[in-house]
């Protein structure tokens, strides 16, 4: 995570009067909080710059902790999990871009692995068949219909049956083997050899390389803007003071 702190304070209280050191405390909680604010949406301009299409979940995956007169100093991080998302800590996804490294695995792949259809140190990638979203992902809605039709749903009642009502799934998706070795997960869209398609791949874990330099775009950001924010929040707290 990043806090912004001050640094200098007691250089800057010399040349204070009476009046603007009461003020002090206020200004500077105001301060720091204006300058997380500051970098909260800096950091979301820089992967709205560096992801290829980023989710509203991924702009929306960073919070601010305020300063207080006691604390003196505002945090901006990721949040344990998106509101609303029902997905997992934002944390996860973004680690791996901001010090890079394998990715975790996703939940769909603990379920294939789970119901024995993923490789033992296999993880999943959109096929060549494969319809994506408007961000490149494979929606929710596509992914519960392959564990579905592959009986890997953590509820078994969500799972495809032979029952006229759910069969479509099952007979949809299947596990594509070259011999014994299982290669992905391909869908009928017809008969014969012609009439499939490679949705899911079987591969290796996937290796991100740093593409969100969050602490460097967080710390030039801070720099810039608390000496700022800290003279605006300053006079505030002056002009509230004298109104009274």
């Amino acid at each position: 995570m990043i806090e912004v702190k001050f640094s200098g304070l007691r250089e800057r209280l010399q040349m204070l009067d009476r009046l603007e050191r009461e003020q002090l405390p206020f200004a500077a909680a105001l301060a720091l909080t204006g300058t997380a604010q500051d970098v909260k949406q800096g950091l979301v301009d820089e992967m709205a710059a560096v992801f290829d299409r980023p989710t509203r979940w991924t702009l929306n995956s960073l919070f601010v902790e305020p300063a207080t007169k006691e604390t003196m100093k505002a945090r901006v991080w990721m949040k344990d999990q998106v509101p609303g998302s029902g997905g997992k800590p934002a944390t996860e996804w973004l680690s791996p871009q901001i010090f890079g490294g394998a990715r975790d695995q996703k939940r769909s792949e603990k379920l294939l692995a789970d119901a024995g259809q993923l490789p033992v140190g296999q993880y999943i990638l959109p096929g060549k068949g494969m319809k994506l979203d408007a961000y490149g992902n494979i929606s929710r809605g596509t992914m519960n219909k392959i564990l579905s039709g592959l009986g890997a749903q953590f509820d078994k009642y969500a799972n495809s049956t032979d029952s006229r009502r759910s069969a479509g799934n099952l007979k949809r998706y299947f596990i594509l083997r070259k011999g014994n070795r299982p290669l992905g997960i391909a869908e009928r869209t017809g008969r014969g050899a012609n009439g499939m398609r490679m949705v899911i791949a079987f591969g290796r874990r996937p290796e991100y390389s740093k593409r969100f330099d969050f602490f460097a775009v967080a710390e030039r950001i801070a720099e810039d803007r608390l000496p700022i924010r800290f003279e605006l929040a300053l006079a505030r707290a002056l002009g509230t003071r004298g109104g009274r």
